[in-house]
Formats: structure tokens, C-alpha cells, sequence
């Protein structure tokens, strides 16, 4: 069988680079006075962002609108690991979601560039979050260093 052109373009655009694997309540606990808001406070915005944008991937005429000032939560770190757990299974349940919906794009489909510019803002957007949260976790000493990375990935 083959592989949809559009899953090959998007294949590695949603890896996190395992910043969010085991990560636990200490990981969580660094507020770094440089930065404005805190791990746990990212992966909330990450998760209610991109449930809006799977929510117009499926219905690309819906009318609903996002502010982003609204995906941002008050509380520093969760009230307990399975809530953290939750949440990034949350986070994984989405990226699924997009996998499955980037698998079934078709160059029939009449929405196929309103879909495929909301695939490449997902992806920017995790992207940029990402790239915050492995600077935090470097800096509190939680994740490895550029020459340590292709070992890590590989464990």
C-alpha cells in the first residue's frame, strides 16, 4: 500500500524530541525567573490550542474562534503526577488524532489548503513550544545537551 504524499510531508513534524516522555512533578517544579510561564502551564496552552485546530481539521466550516489568552491556565504545576499523566496522554490522544487526519487528506478533498495550512501552523506552533521546553529542562539540568541528543534519542 501505498504511503499518502501528505504523511511523508508531515512524517517528523509533530515529534517532541522526547521533552514531554517521563516527565514527572520535579521536572514541573522549576519556575525559572526568565521565563513567564512554567512547563505545566505550556502543555495546558498545547493541548487546549491544538484542540481547536483538530476541532476545524474536522469541520473546516466551523465558526468557532480561539483567544489565546484563554488557553493559558493561572496554576504553576498539577495538582498530582496523574494529572500530569492525563494531560500528556491528552497531548499524545491529539497528535494521534492528527496523524490519522493528515493520513486521510486527498487531493479531492475542496477544503485540502485550509487543512494543510492548519497541519503547518500545529506543527510551527509545537515546534516553538518545544523548542521553550527543552531550553527550561537544560537549564534545570533535566534533559541532555546537543552533543548528548543522539544517544538519548536512540535509549
Amino acid at each position: 500500500m501505498q504511503q499518502n504524499p501528505y504523511q511523508a510531508l508531515f512524517n517528523s513534524s509533530f515529534d517532541t524530541y522526547k521533552v514531554l516522555d517521563n516527565l514527572t512533578l520535579k521536572d514541573l517544579g522549576m519556575l525559572h525567573s526568565d521565563f513567564p510561564k512554567t512547563i505545566w502551564q505550556i502543555l495546558n496552552h498545547l493541548v487546549k490550542w491544538q484542540a481547536f485546530e483538530l476541532v476545524r481539521m474536522a469541520d473546516p466550516e466551523t465558526k468557532e474562534t480561539l483567544d489565546e489568552q484563554q488557553t493559558w491556565i493561572e496554576e504553576d504545576a498539577p495538582t498530582g503526577q496523574d494529572t500530569l499523566d492525563n494531560t500528556l496522554a491528552l497531548l499524545h490522544d491529539q497528535h494521534v488524532q492528527l496523524a490519522n487526519f493528515i493520513t486521510a487528506l486527498s487531493d479531492d478533498d475542496r477544503y485540502l489548503q485550509q487543512k494543510l495550512k492548519i497541519v503547518q501552523d500545529l506543527s510551527v506552533h509545537l515546534s516553538f513550544h518545544v523548542g521553550e521546553l527543552v531550553l527550561m529542562r537544560r537549564l534545570a539540568g533535566t534533559y541532555p545537551l546537543p552533543h548528548q541528543m543522539a544517544q538519548f534519542l536512540n535509549e
